[in-house]
């Protein structure tokens, strides 16, 4: 079966499908409802027919027959006393179907048979590609040469009861007017690069071409016309209507190029529309296919036009104002032709070659299978309801099967059967899984009548998945960005005093702590990430413990952010390490709820400033010299700076070329000063902001 989902079309969905796969709590009820026209064609049918209204009911009975070694039925047409024959390749032959009984006419070994026309006295002409001949089969089975076109190929043919055989042929577009006596004459000749479609009615005679997608006027006696100038390539199929109007489809994807797409996993391709002639002589729309081009087109029951679509299998009947049905999901992928015969329609498929003929009523069975519910946790299933119909003793009935892979396989679970409770709900007996799909049988009724589905609902239960707390950032003092202002908002939370906070007012930039003022170089800020399958609410609690400790210690609870910042200066100097909790227990009840923790790496805390060991600060020859040594009990020596007179600090050297352990040496020329009593400062700073300032009077 085709996916029904490639189906596009234009008329106004009236009702919203929803398909709810992400529940807002885990632990409250989901419900999977379809109950749209947009929402069942996201399934499989077979003899079900999708209405537009968004309803499931019964397809019209049909009949298929399989062409042995076929891969294409290119047309059929009905001939007299009931024969139906059939123009099928590769290689081209025709066949009689009388019942279930199929017979060979004409086989052409060296061509394909696209074209196919029946007279009223049961002669059968068939056209051939490549080639540009056309052969009579007369009813007792004699196949001759009829007419020789001088082409290439034969790609639409219709008898006409005012005019006679009409041929077009290509890749020269002409049609050709063929008498009884094989004689033919060019009746019309274009520019384009085929004529694709050909139609009689009474006297007026329309083709359609492949390039520009012209429909034109072609009635003998008068000046060719064209009728319509489509935005798309080709003119894939013309049919009169039975008010005098005419149906026609244009598609961007000719019929060559759709059949070479066969069998591509991705088969939804190309665009196509069904228009219909108004009295002033335009066109209307009536009908579109988003996805895939409309390879033929035909009369239904009613005055309706029934529309094929090339790579997806698909027939819709389509009224005079647009309304559209979807009538069958064909097994094949290409629609190739339909045919009205007065009692029924004729359709036939590419990739298998098969002939469905469509009778008056429904079918007296058919089933539904729902598209996959996709969820992101098993769940557990409860109650289907369904609305509709059930008229002249029709029955519907439900089943269910569920599985883990993405696509039902062997390791799905049989179809279970949802036993009715009411009438029109019942428990779904599936066991827990990722994935749903159910389905539905529709029996006719003993007057003919077909029950209708109109909404199915499941109800599900998604298990509680645990949030995952995917890292963890302690920034080093001075780096970061933690939350300002003494509510951190929904951005982040802080843990200081409230004077403290609202220092914090403007956002500090992120610049060394030892730059930063003495208040702000205690604050150190986290950042955690995390993830939660059932997109709940999270909140977190923020523990801390040293090295030394044995327990840890909670900092905050409840916090919905996921940074916070705190003051270190009730903290003593250690190695610390921070862990977050994160619970889902705002959208789910304690004891189901979910739950999981990440430790920090170890991060310093230091508060002390450093020490200044030795300092030898001379003035000689009138020029500063500075040496000395410094220890930090916690971090490295970050800078020594000095100062000559309370002015400008300017850095010293470490003594052995690099500031990089808690033990430096330090020098420096501060320069040139006057004779006289001067003020020398020496500052030395850790990587942690701490700073220890020494001041000395030199004369």
């Amino acid at each position: 079966m085709g996916t029904i989902a490639a189906l596009g079309q234009t008329a106004a969905v009236g009702a919203l499908t929803l398909f709810l796969c992400l529940p807002a709590a885990a632990v409250s009820t989901s419900f999977w409802r379809v109950d749209s026209y947009e929402g069942f064609t996201e399934g499989d049918a077979a003899s079900v027919s999708v209405l537009e209204e968004g309803a499931l009911a019964l397809g019209p009975d049909s009949e298929r027959t399989e062409v042995p070694d076929a891969g294409y039925v290119w047309a059929a047409a009905p001939g007299p006393r009931g024969a139906t024959y059939l123009a099928a390749g590769t290689p081209g032959r025709l066949y009689r179907l009388d019942g279930d009984e199929l017979t060979l006419l004409f086989e052409e070994t060296t061509a394909d048979l696209p074209a196919l026309a029946v007279a009223p006295d049961g002669d059968v002409f068939v056209g051939t590609a490549p080639g540009g001949q056309v052969y009579r089969i007369s009813p007792g089975g004699e196949a001759t040469l009829f007419f020789d076109t001088g082409q290439g190929y034969v790609w639409s043919m219709a008898y006409s009861e005012e005019h006679g055989l009409l041929v077009g042929t290509g890749a020269s577009a002409k049609v050709y007017l063929v008498d009884t006596d094989g004689s033919g004459e060019v009746l019309y000749e274009s520019a384009e690069s085929s004529i694709t479609a050909i139609a009689g009615s009474g006297r007026t005679v329309l083709a359609g071409t492949s390039g520009e997608g012209l429909l034109l006027d072609i009635t003998p006696g008068s000046p060719p016309a064209v009728l319509f100038d489509s935005d798309f390539e080709e003119i894939s199929a013309i049919v009169p209507g039975v008010r005098g109007e005419t149906y026609f489809a244009s598609t961007r994807v000719s019929l060559e190029d759709a059949l070479d797409r066969t069998g591509d996993e991705d088969s939804s391709f190309g665009e196509g529309q069904v228009w219909r002639t108004t009295p002033a002589g335009g066109a209307v729309g009536l009908w579109e296919s988003s996805d895939a081009p409309v390879t033929s087109l035909g009369l239904g029951p009613g005055g309706t036009v029934w529309a094929g679509t090339g790579a997806t299998g698909l027939i819709v009947s389509i009224g005079s104002r647009g309304r559209s049905d979807l009538i069958a999901d064909l097994e094949e992928e290409e629609v190739l032709s339909i045919a009205g015969t007065g009692e029924g329609v004729l359709a036939t498929t590419g990739v298998q070659g098969a002939l469905y003929r469509f009778g008056p009523g429904v079918a007296p069975v058919g089933s539904y299978e729902s598209d996959v519910l996709s969820g992101v946790a098993t769940a557990r299933w409860g109650e289907m309801r369904w609305r509709g119909e059930t008229p002249g003793g029709s029955s519907v009935t439900f089943s269910t099967r569920s599985g883990n892979s993405d696509e039902p396989d062997e390791t799905w679970s049989e179809w279970a059967r949802v036993e009715p409770r009411g009438g029109s709900e019942g428990p779904v007996a599936s066991p827990p899984a990722q994935h749903l799909q159910w389905r539905v049988e529709l029996t006719r009724g003993s007057d003919g009548a077909s029950p209708v589905v109109r909404a199915v609902e499941v109800a599900y239960l998604p298990e509680n998945l645990p949030p995952r707390l995917v890292s963890v950032t302690v920034s080093p003092p001075g780096e970061g960005e933690p939350p300002q202002g003494a509510s951190a908002g929904k951005g982040g939370t802080q843990t200081m005093p409230g004077w403290l906070a609202e220092a914090l007012g403007a956002e500090p930039p992120s610049v060394k702590a030892r730059d930063l003022p003495a208040v702000l170089r205690g604050i150190r800020s986290a950042e955690w990430e995390t993830v939660d399958p059932n997109d709940d609410d999270l909140i977190f609690d923020v523990w801390l413990k040293s090295e030394s400790e044995e327990r840890w210690k909670v900092m905050e609870r409840g916090l919905t952010a996921t940074t916070h910042a705190w003051d270190t200066q009730s903290m003593s100097d250690g190695i610390y390490r921070l862990k977050i909790v994160a619970t889902d227990e705002p959208d789910n009840p304690r004891e189901t709820a979910g739950r999981d923790s990440i430790v920090s790496a170890p991060f310093l805390v230091d508060g002390t400033p450093p020490v200044i060991e030795a300092l030898d600060l001379a003035v000689r020859s009138g020029r500063v010299a500075v040496e000395g040594a410094a220890r930090d009990a916690g971090s490295p020596i970050d800078r020594v700076d000095v100062a000559v007179d309370y002015g400008e600090w300017k850095a010293a050297f470490p003594g052995d070329g690099m500031f990089d352990s808690p033990t430096e040496s330090f020098r420096l020329d501060a320069g040139a000063v006057a004779a006289g009593e001067h003020a020398l400062a020496v500052r030395v700073s850790d990587t942690a902001g701490n700073s220890a300032v020494e001041t000395r009077i030199v004369r």
